[in-house]
């Protein structure tokens, strides 16, 4: 190994019976770099990371980390080597405060045998004024969104003695402008001599942000680009092994012309919320966008009665008389959550019983028994409609790849027909391919009549996916931008949501 190689990773193999996840994989890190592995969903790249982490124990290869070859694969045994990971899925505790979260070993702070909480104080706000962080450090995490978390999570990384950080989709949940001071820090903590291994699926990122990145491809090592000479169609063609041409050309605009299918007047969620109104009709894909605390990822959760609030709603011309999801469930509404292990899937229960679940009624039979072949047989016409790749119903979906967890949850969400679909970042940690296999799904959903609001970080996905763009700022609707009327653009939409411009009418509702 050569003396600024940190990470040596060579000849690693795993295998899950039949499945080889991790196929003779080798390929070296350099010190003082960030270097990014990029892979469709089912590469093998969260195999490889916890083979990394210590978490799985390769069937052959091995492991090095400066020089050091792995003696075993024990969590405790790399964490004691100086490696640190942030998996996708967020491992917060929301019963504490964030304080405590960036700090949870609290032996540290011991004095007499009692926490110096003025000390964990100060620490605290010490790593979070390093993030330029505007939070106290007595605040309860379960106050926090889900960027805010993630960022939380990360500062924990931080904070520990470290030789390898590993960040699985670190920016995932973030918005624009926490991605990009993350990979400030990332970049300054890279060229002050720390590796960073870096998984993402946002290419323009790891472009910008990375140093070099390495391909996987069904579980092989395919190639190592140099991200200052890579381009994003060479990244993409080497991890799908074929030409993917991506769907984000413009579509041909036309007015939407279907029956309101959902009406929403004066939504408001204390602290949330300040009178959101707007329409959505038959076959249109509308996207919801703001900043970091406009608010737009609160609609769909309080539409669908996960906050308390108030306001008036109609389906289909018909008044929803409270805001719970049962109601909205009965009045043909269905939702897709951000989050999919905490609030979205039963991650431990079968594809089947997770897709099944909304519909179970259909399967009871007397006395409540449960006709299980009907609802794995209705599971499976759902896996196959949404090409879910698994080895059958009965897998969960903990075993799947960011990609197939989320068809399962959408395919849940539309297990019982709704006509109106409220969907929360819908391709969180995704790759391109799923991303734009989603895309397809949801605009078929379109196609058939369905209603879609879709809330999305990301703003070229939603100019991408939808007919119109409802921007907000301050917890309210700044804007309504139509592609029929040629005012959907990346410019425009973050000057309304920046708020660089005056707004001519605010909460514009279309006719």
């Amino acid at each position: 190994m050569t003396d600024d190689c940190s990470l040596k990773i060579d000849g690693v193999s795993k295998s899950y019976g039949a499945v080889r996840a991790l196929q003779d994989v080798s390929f070296s890190v350099r010190r003082g770099t960030i270097h990014a592995v990029l892979g469709e969903n089912g590469a093998g790249k969260s195999t490889l990371m916890k083979v990394i982490k210590g978490e799985v124990t390769p069937d052959r290869g091995t492991i090095a980390l400066d020089g050091r070859v792995y003696e075993r694969y024990e969590t405790a045994y790399t964490r004691r080597l100086g490696v640190i990971m942030v998996h996708q899925e967020l491992a917060v505790f929301d019963n504490l405060s964030v304080a405590e979260n960036i700090f949870p070993d609290l032996r540290r702070f011991l004095r007499g045998g009692l926490i110096d909480a003025p000390r964990l104080r100060a620490e605290a706000r010490r790593a979070l004024a390093s993030f330029d962080f505007a939070l106290h450090p007595d605040t309860s995490m379960a106050q926090l969104t889900l960027g805010q978390k993630q960022l939380i999570e990360i500062l924990r990384a931080l904070n520990q003695p470290r030789k390898l950080l590993i960040l699985d989709e670190p920016t995932s949940g973030l918005s624009s402008a926490e991605a990009d001071r993350l990979m400030r820090i990332l970049r300054k903590l890279a060229d002050g001599g720390e590796t960073i291994l870096f998984i993402s699926h946002r290419i323009p990122e790891i472009l910008g942000a990375c140093d070099a990145v390495s391909v996987l491809r069904d579980g092989r090592y395919i190639e190592t680009f140099d991200c200052r000479h890579a381009t994003e169609a060479e990244l993409v063609n080497r991890m799908a092994g074929r030409e993917l041409v991506l769907d984000t050309a413009a579509r041909t605009a036309s007015p939407a012309t279907g029956e309101v299918v959902l009406d929403v007047r004066d939504l408001r969620v204390p602290g949330r919320l300040d009178g959101v109104s707007l329409s959505l009709r038959a076959g249109e894909v509308v996207g919801l966008f703001g900043l970091e605390g406009s608010g737009s990822s609160e609609v769909a959760p309080a539409l669908f009665g996960l906050h308390v609030a108030t306001g008036r709603l109609r389906v289909r011309g018909q008044e929803v008389p409270r805001l719970l999801p049962h109601e909205l469930r009965r009045h043909g509404v269905g939702f897709v959550n951000t989050n999919r292990k905490d609030a979205g899937l039963f991650m431990r229960s079968s594809i089947a019983a997770n897709i099944s679940a909304p519909v179970l009624s259909n399967f009871s039979g007397l006395a409540g028994w449960l006709r299980g072949q009907e609802a794995v047989a209705f599971a499976r016409g759902y896996m196959q409609r949404f090409s879910i790749k698994a080895s059958g119903p009965d897998t969960p979906p903990c075993d799947l790849s960011g990609g197939n967890q989320q068809k399962v949850m959408l395919a849940a969400a539309l297990a019982d027909d709704p006509q109106v679909v409220l969907i929360n970042e819908p391709t969180r940690g995704v790759d391109v391919a799923a991303k734009a296999d989603i895309h397809r799904h949801l605009r078929g959903l379109a196609r058939a009549g369905k209603g879609l609001l879709v809330m999305s970080s990301e703003l070229p996905e939603l100019l991408a996916l939808c007919d119109r763009i409802v921007v907000m700022r301050s917890r309210r609707i700044v804007g309504d931008c139509a592609l029929a009327q040629k005012q959907m653009d990346a410019e425009t939409i973050m000057t309304l949501a920046a708020g660089h411009a005056p707004v001519a009418q605010e909460q514009g509702v279309p006719a």
